[in-house]
């Protein structure tokens, strides 16, 4: 092949390249607009009320809407109790134009009374322009999160699923989901997030007895001082952030 045809060659491979990026990114940004974080929300909560007793807990109202000026970024905020659960905060989080926002997701955490061994259940989605953040885990000792998650491993191992933060190594199960997704595959971090849950309830409705504020205490300390606290003193300030952070693991 002559150095003219070999640089056509490179040359065609070059824009075939270009143009498949292109369809790429065309797709993903088609597929986070058409993400449906609200819809999702509403399925948890709904899934939540089919398997607990929920009583709505009082909580101010700037922590259950909070909305910057011009919509440039909102919280929307549910919290709960339940027969065997203390406290259960579910959040609906824009950060930019309603359009498509940089950044878009959904929080849950689930703490059970102080009078039971068993783990925190700690959940999020975050939708970017370009992926999808998913976690679900449970924390607390290591006899309280030893096989609540374990039979999910392969479903998290097929989505990518890595380990999770070091910070909360120690805390965790190891066998929760940890994964950055495209777009296009939302569908199937919420359908992983929802099984997630499922598990723990199963585990939920029939709790061992025992002591876990302790253990709560210690997933607090370490949520707070390094989750999403950090990220959102940027956009909703200091203040805001501090209250929200205890609301969500305190």
């Amino acid at each position: 092949m002559s150095l003219i045809e070999k640089g056509l060659e490179f040359g065609r491979l070059a824009i075939e390249e270009a143009s498949h990026r292109a369809r790429t990114v065309e797709e993903d940004l088609k597929a986070r607009r058409e993400v449906d974080i609200a819809g999702m929300v509403n399925g948890l909560r709904a899934r939540l009320g089919e398997q607990l007793t929920l009583e709505e807990l009082p909580i101010d109202g700037d922590l259950r809407s909070h909305a910057l000026p011009l919509g440039v970024a909102q919280v929307a905020t549910w919290a709960y109790r339940s027969k065997l659960v203390r406290k259960i905060v579910l959040s609906h989080i824009v950060v930019g134009p309603s359009a498509l926002p940089a950044v878009e997701g959904l929080s849950l955490t689930i703490f059970p009374d102080y009078e039971w061994d068993v783990p925190c259940f700690l959940a999020d989605l975050m939708a970017l322009p370009w992926w999808v953040s998913v976690n679900a885990e449970v924390y607390g000792r290591e006899w309280q999160t030893q096989k609540v998650l374990t039979s999910l491993r392969g479903t998290f191992l097929r989505l990518g699923g890595q380990a999770g933060p070091l910070w909360a190594a120690k805390l965790s199960s190891g066998d929760g989901l940890h994964a950055k997704l495209r777009p296009r595959q939302v569908e199937e971090g919420f359908a992983a997030v929802t099984q997630a849950l499922s598990q723990y309830l199963q585990v939920l409705s029939d709790p061992p007895p025992g002591r876990s504020k302790g253990d709560q205490d210690a997933v607090f300390a370490a949520f707070h001082q390094n989750g999403p606290r950090l990220r959102l003193r940027r956009p909703f300030g200091d203040a805001f952030a501090e209250r929200y952070s205890r609301l969500l693991f305190e």
